[in-house]
């Protein structure tokens, strides 16, 4: 969670992100560039606090790292689209390729994460509590 937090933070957070305009008079906003940026930010800050929230013990953080996850995934699978296909040939910083590699990547940890905290939710909700001891007179 952390590391996957810091390279969002790092991504997100340090990067100029210039060229979310274009060099034409006057500027246009690219979409892309700000839903990119937008989204390792708020992966970023997503994950330090499901990070915080697992600390505790709670299966919400793993939860919450993994909604988010897939969630970044599927942002990353459109911004890739969206640079491939956008007519004016503009870039998204990131490279369509690595967005995609990212977006399978993050996507099947996600997945695979959030299968198994619900199956680990529902094996605890089976699992019946044990039966009180009573004290015994010595």
């Amino acid at each position: 969670m952390l590391i996957s937090g810091g390279i969002f933070a790092y991504f997100g957070f340090a990067s100029t992100w210039a060229h979310q305009y274009t060099t034409t008079t006057p500027p246009q906003l690219l979409p892309m560039v700000v839903l990119l940026k937008w989204a390792l930010r708020g992966g970023a800050i997503a994950f330090g606090v499901s990070a915080l929230i697992a600390l505790t013990g709670s299966l919400l953080g793993p939860l919450l790292y993994a909604v988010v996850g897939l969630i970044t995934a599927v942002i990353f699978a459109v911004v890739a689209v969206w640079e491939w296909t956008n007519p004016q040939g503009y870039y998204s910083g990131v490279p369509a390729i690595l967005l995609i590699i990212f977006a399978l990547w993050n996507g099947f940890g996600s997945y695979s994460s959030l299968r198994e905290i619900l199956s680990a939710r529902r094996m605890a909700s089976r699992i019946e509590p044990p039966t009180p001891r009573y004290n015994r007179p010595l």
